[in-house]
């Protein structure tokens, strides 16, 4: 089952659920602000339990006025765009779009409908529906953040970014030595490099600027730590998108990308710098002796097991993943 129908009560028990079972973030697209009373307990319990909440509303800026309900949360951040119109609810796990606004949930006043859509049930749908909050987010007005709120583009200077940035090699980029804050292309332009990550330090999404815009390929992850697509851009234009679907074995993903997404899961798993993992890396010199907690975790990812025969480098483990999902 890819997606489940839900009725007006169904939208508000799921809501809740979700917000309820939330481990590491939140995120409610709403144009209005306003808060159902079950839905700020939620939030204050998640604030809590430390989840990282994001909160962006539409239509008319100025709905903060007269609330003050969010100046105590300590991992909520509000964000306002003149042209959100949609609602969305999810957390890490669980996506639900609906018609129900925040000021509904929980009301039964309207005849609302939704669709749940779970990663592990249909995961280009649950990817697609983060990668376009994140648009409207990245171009949104902040409004308000708590005090553990902290972007890491606030806190990361170029000099430790391009320190811990791993891959480079596949950018071609051989020399971290920054030069005005960019690093020197073997072509001789300079670039500025840019990462952000999610709250457990796993990459978010790596890349390059030229002239402060996008260009190149923009290696974009899923909180798992897996690539969930590459845009590439041309001096800040849209080029093309590769979709990376683990799903379809008709479309083979790069062997690039499932390194990456090895190698970002490493980060997540042990806490590690990968900034020098690359094919000829040796597996235990970045797990250590459990090298059995990255096997599962990649193999819960792709759902199949005993994937991994004894690999030695990470060439063999793009090998044998490669193998199990397409030979």
């Amino acid at each position: 089952m890819a997606a489940e129908f839900l009725s007006s009560v169904g939208t508000s028990y799921q809501v809740d659920r979700i917000l309820s079972e939330a481990v590491n973030e939140i995120v409610l697209l709403s144009p209005s602000m306003k808060l159902h009373e079950s839905i700020l307990l939620r939030l204050q319990q998640a604030d809590q339990r430390n989840v990282r909440i994001t909160l962006l509303y539409g239509r008319e800026r100025n709905q903060t006025r007269g609330q003050k309900w969010y100046r105590d949360l300590k991992n909520l951040r509000i964000l306002y765009h003149d042209k959100l119109n949609a609602c969305v609810y999810r957390n890490e796990k669980e996506l639900i779009l609906t018609s129900m606004g925040l000021s509904d949930l929980g009301s039964g006043i309207f005849s609302d409908m939704g669709v749940l859509i779970a990663r592990l049930r249909d995961r280009k749908a649950f990817d697609d529906g983060i990668y376009e909050q994140e648009v409207l987010i990245e171009s949104a007005e902040e409004v308000f953040a708590g005090k553990n709120y902290v972007r890491i583009e606030e806190k990361t200077h170029p000099e430790e970014l391009i320190r811990d940035m791993p891959f480079l090699t596949y950018f071609g980029i051989e020399d971290r030595t920054l030069v005005n804050g960019k690093v020197k292309a073997p072509s001789g332009k300079f670039y500025t490099p840019e990462m952000e990550l999610y709250h457990d330090g796993t990459i978010k999404y790596q890349g390059f600027k030229k002239t402060r815009q996008r260009h190149g390929e923009w290696i974009f992850y899923t909180y798992e730590g897996f690539v969930r697509e590459v845009v590439i851009y041309e001096n800040g234009n849209y080029v093309n998108k590769i979709f990376c679907d683990y799903e379809n074995p008709a479309r083979a993903i790069s062997k690039y990308y499932l390194l990456f997404g090895i190698g970002n899961s490493v980060k997540k798993l042990y806490d590690r710098n990968i900034s020098e993992l690359y094919f000829d890396s040796l597996v235990e010199d970045f797990t250590g002796s459990d090298r059995t907690k990255l096997f599962y975790h990649i193999e819960r990812f792709i759902g199949k097991r005993a994937i991994f025969e004894q690999p030695v480098t990470f060439q063999d483990m793009v090998d044998q993943l490669y193998r199990a999902m397409y030979e």
